[in-house]
């Protein structure tokens, strides 16, 4: 049985690919905030729910950067997620739509929701090691 036959971790795996690309999208919303006509995007939850749907498909997982690692091939999340414009509540003058404060709830947010499901990955990989264990160790 490998890892990937377990749907707990797949559905993991996929919540933790979905954060990371929403924390890119937000960190370029950031880093525009004084750009002129910028708008900034967002991940909506309905394409994380869309990849989960799909049964764990290649597009909810994690990236990897070297085809030994695990889960192989080198297709990054962040490719399965496309961001949409979704202004802020103010637009200033130049057309910038960015507003840091609520960029920053939305990391909060999302920073929170990451580490959650990352310690129910490591908690669900802890429950399939003391299984695995010997009896007696």
């Amino acid at each position: 049985m490998a890892f990937d036959d377990v749907s707990v971790l797949n559905t993991l795996r996929g919540a933790l690919g979905f954060h990371n690309a929403r924390q890119r999208v937000i960190a370029e919303n950031v880093a525009n905030a004084n750009t002129p006509g910028f708008v900034p995007s967002d991940i909506s939850k309905s394409q994380f729910e869309r990849v989960l749907e799909s049964g764990g498909s290649q597009a909810g997982r994690m990236k990897t950067t070297d085809p030994r690692h695990y889960g192989g091939g080198t297709s990054g999340a962040a490719a399965a997620y496309s961001p949409e414009r979704r202004p802020d509540s103010e637009t200033t003058v130049n057309g910038n739509a960015v507003v840091v404060e609520e960029q920053m709830v939305r990391a909060n947010e999302n920073r929170m929701r990451f580490e959650t499901a990352l310690s129910l990955y490591q908690k669900s990989l802890n429950m399939i090691r003391l299984a695995a264990r010997p009896p007696g160790q």
